[in-house]
């Protein structure tokens, strides 16, 4: 029996934490995609379904959350998809706004990419 091939996409700005985050995802059943912008993230979750969405509140390098956008997005198109967020300009009222939208983790950075490769395995996705 086949194994189905499982999808994660990584939303940051910072092309550092995207590589890495690559690297460590990577398994043999397992897509890693990439997006930098709000609007690469929207293009591919148009146009794929994801087993993950880790994704970065900020993108554009200015205060805006972008993030929020693609936790919505997620949320309301694929709801299946486990919603990972980091972020290294949390508070209690930005956690509590990740987790209305629907996201099922907030992590404050620096984030482990070993650490969210475990929550990943402890979700089934591996």
């Amino acid at each position: 029996m086949e194994e189905t091939m499982k999808k994660i996409l990584v939303v940051d700005d910072e092309d550092a934490i995207l590589f890495a985050f690559s690297r460590v995802l990577m398994q043999p059943n397992i897509e890693v995609h990439t997006a930098q912008t709000l609007n690469e993230a929207l293009d591919l979750l148009n146009k794929n379904v994801y087993d993950a969405v880790i994704a970065d509140l900020r993108l554009s390098g200015t205060t805006s959350n972008d993030g929020y956008t693609v936790i919505q997005k997620t949320a309301e198109s694929q709801k299946e998809c486990r919603i990972i967020v980091m972020t290294a300009y949390g508070d209690e009222k930005t956690k509590e706004t990740v987790f209305s939208l629907g996201a099922d983790f907030y992590l404050e950075k620096p984030v482990s990419p070993n650490k969210v490769k475990e929550l990943i395995a402890s979700m089934g996705i591996y």
